[in-house]
């Protein structure tokens, strides 16, 4: 059958007007992080510049998260019992979950993508106490720098081939708190998914809209499946299995032994999988100019330093990248979430398009894309990704 996409150009509070009330079945959007120069959670409600302040890697555009304007703007659209999946910063989500909430959505699942691959941006205890005394280190040898792989490409603003010096600490204060540091390893980017008002009750809503219960069997990890981490050990009786001689609950909620669930196991609020591969986010793009990490600086991007940044994903470090978008999402991670919530046939709205992935994401599963983007550059690749994966069947719709 075939399926139709468009990604609109022009801001997605303005865009989100247009379209009917109560005709989308599921948004699933990945937002701005609202991740402020300053480290305070803002949305774009609280002050007039919350859109214009540098946020990260130095992009305006994510300095404040969407606030409950653009909140009630998704409710109108969507739906009664539509979805809305919207990840966030672990810092800011919970100012973007409050906007969802007050603009009249119910909260249904606080979900996690977990990617191992964040980068510690800790600040070293020890050393800062040494420098605050003016104290200077013995330097006891030297090592790769970290996040220098066997490719040798750079990571964190490191060159190949660069050393970091091990140092010992030169105070009394510097040697009491060795070891200790200020942040933790990111390696889960949240979700919040919401859901609009029932009409009726979920049989009656199912019945009238065709929306309002998520896709258990549809989103099911196989048994095996990298992208549930969790205890992979035998199943004993009881509908329940067995890891390192502890006893889990299964996925089974019918009967006790795998055989009754050859879908695999329920499906959970979490799912992991890496980053999008530098060839995933290059794909379709051929045709794009590519961009040296100096190019995108002076153009207001975010220059070498933001491409290395561990958010950036795979590809910062290119010496000519043609998506140059920084915050690209796996489509397999996108793909599981469409289909998650979005009722077969429907159509799937993403008010903050990007480079493309939750549209590309929604055609491979089968459904409609609707994406609205403001930035011209990322409009154009958002659409030269999805047109190279899409097949002939899915017909893009030009505004």
């Amino acid at each position: 059958m075939s399926r139709r996409w468009c990604v609109d150009l022009g801001d997605c509070v303005e865009l989100l007007a247009a379209p009917l009330a109560d005709s989308v079945d599921a948004i699933v959007t990945d937002p701005p992080y609202g991740l402020s120069p300053d480290g305070k959670a803002r949305t774009w409600d609280d002050i007039e510049i919350g859109k214009a302040r540098g946020g990260f890697m130095g992009k305006a555009w994510d300095a404040a998260v969407p606030g409950v304007t653009w909140a009630r703007a998704c409710y109108r659209v969507l739906k009664p019992g539509g979805h809305l999946v919207a990840f966030g910063g672990q810092r800011t989500i919970h100012r973007l979950t409050t906007s969802l909430e007050d603009a009249g959505f119910s909260i249904r699942e606080l979900f996690g993508w977990l990617n191992w691959q964040g980068f510690p941006k800790s600040l070293d205890a020890s050393k800062a106490l040494d420098a605050h005394h003016g104290a200077e280190r013995e330097v006891l040898s030297e090592r790769p720098a970290f996040g220098i792989g066997q490719t040798g490409a750079a990571y964190g603003g490191h060159s190949p081939g660069a050393t970091a010096k091990v140092t010992a600490p030169a105070t009394e204060d510097a040697r009491t708190w060795e070891g200790w540091g200020t942040a933790l390893k990111p390696c889960l980017e949240p979700a919040i998914i919401v859901r609009k008002p029932l009409a009726g009750t979920v049989a009656e809503n199912l019945l009238e809209w065709g929306t309002g219960a998520l896709n258990i069997d549809g989103c099911r990890y196989a048994y095996g499946d990298e992208a549930w981490p969790g205890p992979q050990g035998e199943w004993v009786t009881g509908g329940q299995e067995s890891y390192g001689g502890a006893i889990y609950g299964s996925a089974s909620v019918s009967g006790p032994d795998k055989t009754e669930h050859a879908l695999g196991r329920w499906p959970a609020n979490i799912y992991a999988c890496p980053k999008a591969s530098r060839s995933e986010r290059e794909a379709g793009c051929e045709g794009l100019p590519g961009r040296t990490p100096a190019a995108v600086e002076a153009q207001g991007g975010a220059g070498k330093a933001g491409l290395n940044s561990p958010r950036a994903g795979a590809g910062r470090t290119a010496e000519s990248v043609r998506n140059h978008h920084p915050t690209v999402k796996p489509v397999k991670l996108m793909q599981w979430l469409c289909r998650l919530v979005t009722p077969p046939g429907g159509l799937v709205l993403d008010p903050f398009t990007g480079s493309g992935t939750t549209g590309i994401a929604a055609l491979r599963e089968g459904f409609d894309f609707h994406g609205m983007e403001r930035d011209p550059e990322y409009r154009e690749i958002a659409r030269a990704r999805i047109r190279g994966d899409a097949p002939l069947f899915n017909r893009e719709v030009l505004r």
